[in-house]
């Protein structure tokens, strides 16, 4: 198990310094309503979910409905579903193991298990637990620092949240780099695009999600 943290940390390097600015952001956001960094850390180990973690900081600011944040976290979420699909064959003999690396599966830990080159000395549950779980320590401790250093600012933080989008248009622009890459990437912006007008801002993803999927299964031979 050490062996296999050993060789996944550098391949979560680039999450960590994806991460920085996103999990501070949170914490100071966490701070502004009210909750501070043993808070901000306690709901980021039990809601493993960035975006949707930021998506519930007004919604929790304005009145906690249980209701409405389960509805809303397995909107947001939804595409997790579609993670554990080719993801199958990696976590079949992860034993124990499974629940927390399904757990801590994110966009992030996601793109790692497809495309990280494991060594051929490490067992494959062993590669996968240490990205999770680096990924999973680097997130809860930064949004902690983030509780932190929201306590100590007096700025005004309107904007802030900007930072989730600006991470994802990082990881996209890694994904663009590499051609083979780069029909999925036009799938997935012609995909959402049409949804968007046909569906409106409120209920969009699902049915992106699901045309991205059709498109994918369709010409899972060629893409």
């Amino acid at each position: 198990m050490l062996g296999g943290i050993k060789a996944a940390f550098p391949f979560t390097i680039p999450v960590f310094l994806g991460w920085i600015f996103v999990a501070l952001t949170y914490g100071v956001l966490m701070n502004d309503i009210g909750y501070n960094a043993w808070w901000t850390m306690l709901f980021s180990a039990v809601c493993f979910c960035g975006s949707m973690q930021i998506a519930a900081i007004p919604m929790m600011a304005a009145g906690f409905d249980p209701a409405q944040m389960l509805l809303m976290s397995y909107l947001v979420n939804f595409r997790h579903s579609f993670y554990g699909i080719p993801l199958l064959e990696k976590y079949k003999d992860a034993g124990v193991l499974k629940p927390f690396l399904v757990y801590t599966l994110s966009d992030e830990q996601f793109s790692l298990s497809v495309s990280a080159q494991k060594p051929d000395n490490v067992e494959n549950k062993y590669f996968y637990f240490g990205i999770n779980l680096i990924c999973f320590c680097y997130w809860i401790g930064l949004t902690g620092l983030g509780g932190v250093i929201g306590g100590l600012i007096t700025f005004d933080t309107t904007g802030l949240d900007f930072a989730l989008t600006a991470m994802f248009v990082v990881l996209f622009m890694q994904q663009w780099k590499q051609k083979e890459n780069r029909p999925a990437c036009v799938i997935g912006i012609g995909v959402t695009l049409l949804c968007r007008i046909f569906f409106g801002t409120s209920v969009f993803l699902i049915p992106s999600l699901l045309g991205i999927l059709l498109i994918f299964w369709i010409g899972r031979d060629k893409l």
